[in-house]
């Protein structure tokens, strides 16, 4: 994969890796067999353990994690699926979001992607093929909790719908989560990749989001993805459809002339959806790890993500100074506030600082944003 060229990447829509690797035995799960039959031409090679197989599959080239979208792994994953949001962190707001990660690794290439640094040298795509595993522990933590709400999320460590025409895990969710009374399933994505969502008859109990840019961040930040015009259109024919739809706008990132290129996305957005049915939007700023600056400008040497000064914050990662996070939340915000003074909006992954000196409130003084909040 290069990292000398400014130009976009393809859009990734019909992605096929180069090698599927199958574990042993993983043949007799449904979601395997779909896969494989949709992959007809791509060679395969079984494999024991994947921990073994990920260290075999390193190497000393450059771009490990790159190259690592190249390959797709089958397996079993035999831990817990359901877990608390990673925004449960020191001095964060967390609205109590739950994730499930199906797959690990991401075929687009943003270049502030956590991944980058959290899956190390991963040199994969890993899908897990074991649904009827994952469905049978959230019916369990379901039916466990009824008087509790459960927002879930697949979107953690991949994308939730760039896959899905390969590894189809819509087909199991959907029907799952739409006899459902007490939880909600939350597909975050770039991509357009929703034909399986069309096709599909009952979109109860689902939300789709879309996390947005200005384009010009898309074309240098988010390589490989959709464009902003291809991602709304998508968003449109899902509300058309039944869907729930939602937009993150996050990260953030403060390009020269940002507010000029955020005031047009609010355009583009409203002037293609009718706001007064999107559920909610979330704003969050760019943030990092130390250790995600030096892999970011040794895989992404044209970024523009360090333009602005960073500094830590209380759980360690680094985000614009606070004045800057304030300025931008506010006018982005007022931008959105001023095509619909009714749409809900929250801050993701950040302080009660931020959130009263954006807001005028802490987040549990404002009652529409208590479905962000409450269990």
């Amino acid at each position: 994969m290069s990292n000398n060229t400014t130009s976009p990447s393809p859009i990734l829509t019909d992605y096929q890796p180069g090698i599927l690797f199958l574990e042993e035995g993983i043949k007799e799960y449904s979601l395997a067999q779909e896969v494989i039959s949709r992959l007809p031409e791509v060679p395969q090679q079984e494999f024991r353990d994947i921990s073994t197989l990920t260290e075999q599959m390193r190497s000393s080239q450059y771009d490990v994690f790159g190259e690592g979208k190249k390959r797709l792994a089958l397996c079993r994953f035999k831990g817990s699926f359901l877990k608390k949001c990673p925004g449960v962190s020191p001095g964060m707001v967390c609205c109590n979001y739950y994730v499930v990660n199906l797959s690990k690794n991401c075929i687009y290439d943003c270049s502030y992607c956590f991944l980058q640094d959290f899956l190390g040298n991963n040199p994969m795509q890993v899908a897990y093929v074991n649904v009827e595993d994952l469905l049978g522990e959230l019916e369990e933590v379901f039916t466990q909790y009824p008087d509790r709400k459960f927002r879930v999320g697949t979107g953690e460590l991949t994308d939730s719908l760039a896959l899905d025409a390969i590894v189809p895990y819509t087909a199991y969710l959907l029907p799952f989560f739409n006899q459902q009374s007490n939880a909600v399933l939350e597909l975050k994505t770039k991509s357009d990749q929703i034909a399986n969502l069309l096709d599909h008859s009952d979109p109860t109990n689902i939300i789709v989001s879309w996390s947005l840019n200005p384009q010009t961040v898309i074309d240098r930040e988010e390589k490989g993805t959709p464009g902003l015009v291809q991602r709304l259109e998508s968003a449109k024919a899902c509300l058309d459809k039944g869907y729930r739809i939602g937009f993150h706008f996050d990260p953030i990132i403060l390009i020269p002339g940002w507010e000029d290129a955020y005031q047009q996305l609010v355009n583009i957005l409203c002037d293609t959806i009718p706001i007064a049915k999107v559920e909610w939007v979330s704003l969050g700023s760019f943030r990092y790890r130390p250790t995600l600056k030096t892999i970011i400008k040794n895989r992404h040497p044209e970024t523009r993500l360090f333009t602005s000064e960073h500094l830590p914050s209380k759980d360690g990662k680094f985000r614009y100074l606070r004045p800057l996070r304030n300025h931008a939340y506010e006018t982005i915000r007022g931008y959105l506030k001023s095509r619909s003074e009714k749409l809900s909006i929250y801050l993701c992954m950040e302080t009660r600082e931020i959130w009263e000196d954006v807001t005028g409130k802490t987040p549990r003084s404002d009652k529409k944003l208590d479905q962000f909040f409450d269990l």
